[in-house]
């Protein structure tokens, strides 16, 4: 997806917020911004943050084992009986 400059008038004091939670993530504004509103159009999906041990292991999920949408309850009802030969 092709990358545009956007000019955001904000208070001075989200700037360095901003910047300063950025820069603890080690991303970019631009990055962290684009991270917010995915979270806000896609609450349910899960994004792993870049470079982060999360994504390291998500990656290593091959697409064909990963799944829309889980149902805890399920999936615990069925590891216990795996576990306990039910």
């Amino acid at each position: 997806m092709a990358k545009k400059t956007l000019n955001l008038t904000i208070e001075e004091e989200i700037k360095e917020r901003a910047k300063r939670i950025a820069g603890k993530r080690g991303i970019s504004v631009s990055r962290l911004f684009e991270e917010a509103i995915a979270r806000e159009e896609e609450p349910e999906e899960f994004v792993p943050r870049p470079g982060s041990a999360a994504e390291k292991i998500y990656n290593l999920i091959p697409e064909s084992e990963k799944v829309d949408s889980y149902d805890y309850k399920k999936l615990k009802e069925e590891a216990l009986r795996e576990k306990y030969d039910l």
